[in-house]
């Protein structure tokens, strides 16, 4: 095996590799943080990495699998995660100016499970303070860039976990969604990004933003290696009310069957915003692909529509509000500007409307179970436009300029809500050479189900799984 080429290894590919011997757990690890060290400085995707902790965990896995103790496909393989994920003995800053030296003394739950199934945490990625907000232009980290135009935006919150596994700094890498931050940064990183059923993935010992809403999950370049991921940081927490006692079920275990035969919903309802030309062209052609693979689509309504995103903002902004307000209250300046004018913002939000809201969210959520009775699954564009610039943070949505922050909730939000499944996969890129997406959510608990349609996507469309970044 060439060792330059170790970065260009999926997930699932070194897995294969390490679990036969042509690969050790420590080249792995070596060949992520040579790749860091290169081009990492470029993309500022790290806050904080640790070398001699990866490397130590690494040659412990090299001799366990040496020994015959192989724990699983994810045993030896290196990953980052979201600097508001805790990890013991290693910074977790939340990307803010708080939390600056704060070293844990526990794992959060979901990365206790990840070093269980033997994988090697190669460092912390740049986020969004607090992970409240949508570019990963960090005030107090510096702004996360690109890997496809080093002068436009990740994403947020999870940019830096998006622009390390785009940039092949990675293979894989947790990050966490509230209102579209992991599929954002894989829309705008051209890669895929998997928000799980809410409870699916316990938020125990993860920075709150609004924790109704919160869901935590995987990005990686295959819609595969994002179920390996997921396999691994799944699972019931009995001690954390927000993770569900459910089984985990094998998510890849289905991802060759191909979509023949499903029922592929269009919602044009749930767009909510006017979405670019490039985005809709790349997303009617993928929906054609699936047609093409046997899949059946039909357009449906969904009347509550109207009521969904009221509802999700007065929810988000009452909790991002409570879990900030003694900081915002004693120390408003240590905020960042975005963050400072959103906190002052959601100071409107009420407690009458924050329960209107919880009620309304029942009666959404019990009219999506019934959508999902007539489609297994939906098909969305996955982000309205393509990446922009990292000094102005301003769209441009069919030649009209609108602000960035916080544009693609309209698209990604309604399944934060409702707590449903949902993934962002690559469709091609934009005039400018920049990553185009769609989004497929499920019904609750069927994340495999909603691999197998994007893994039968990328197999039909290999010139597209196989495009890679000027840094990558």
């Amino acid at each position: 095996m060439d060792r330059d080429e170790l970065h260009r290894l999926t997930l699932w590919d070194l897995s294969r590799n390490i679990r036969s011997r042509a690969l050790s757990p420590v080249e792995a690890a070596e060949g992520c943080l040579a790749r860091i060290e290169e081009v990492g400085p470029k993309l500022n995707a790290f806050i904080t990495v640790c070398a001699e902790d990866a490397l130590a965990a690494a040659r412990a896995a090299e001799a366990e699998i040496a020994a015959g103790r192989w724990r699983g496909p994810l045993h030896g393989v290196p990953f980052a995660a979201k600097d508001i994920f805790d990890t013991a003995g290693v910074r977790t800053t939340q990307g803010s100016s708080f939390f600056r030296d704060n070293v844990p003394a526990e794992d959060a739950a979901s990365i206790r499970r990840l070093k269980e199934a033997g994988a090697i945490l190669i460092g912390k990625a740049n986020t969004h303070e607090f992970a409240a907000g949508s570019t990963t232009k960090n005030p107090h980290w510096g702004a996360c860039r690109n890997p496809w135009d080093l002068s436009r935006v990740p994403g947020g919150s999870s940019g830096g976990s998006g622009a390390a596994v785009a940039a092949a700094l990675v293979p894989a890498a947790t990050g966490t969604d509230t209102g579209g931050s992991i599929r954002g940064p894989a829309a705008m990183c051209g890669v895929v990004g998997l928000k799980p059923t809410y409870g699916r993935v316990s938020l125990s010992g993860i920075f709150p933003n609004a924790p109704s809403l919160d869901h935590a999950g995987p990005l990686a370049r295959t819609a595969r290696d994002c179920g390996l991921l997921l396999q691994g940081m799944a699972g019931h927490e009995p001690d954390d009310p927000t993770s569900a006692d459910v089984p985990v079920p094998d998510f890849c275990a289905e991802i060759e069957e191909g979509v023949r035969g499903m029922r592929l919903g269009l919602c044009p309802d749930l767009e909510f915003i006017e979405i670019d030309g490039a985005v809709r062209g790349a997303f009617e052609e993928a929906v054609e692909v699936l047609r093409g693979l046997g899949a059946r689509t039909e357009t449906h309504r969904f009347p509550l529509a109207a009521n969904l995103q009221a509802a999700r903002q007065e929810i988000a902004d009452a909790e991002l509000r409570a879990v900030h307000r003694e900081r915002f209250a004693a120390h408003p300046e240590d905020f960042g500007e975005d963050l400072r004018e959103r906190l002052e913002r959601a100071g409107g939000a009420t407690l009458d409307g924050y329960i209107r809201a919880l009620r309304e969210r029942e009666i959404i959520r019990r009219a999506m179970e019934d959508l999902f009775a007539e489609a297994d699954a939906v098909l969305l564009p996955g982000f309205p436009c393509a990446a922009a610039p990292v000094e102005s943070t301003v769209a441009t949505v069919n030649g009209k300029e609108k602000p960035f922050m916080g544009l693609g909730r309209a698209l990604t939000g309604p399944h934060n809500l409702t707590g449903f499944p949902a993934l962002s996969v690559p469709t091609g890129l934009s005039p400018e050479g920049l990553p185009l997406a769609m989004q497929i959510v499920g019904p609750p608990w069927e994340e495999g189900r909603i691999l197998r349609i994007a893994h039968a996507y990328e197999e039909a469309t290999p010139e597209i799984r196989s495009l890679r970044p000027p840094i990558g």
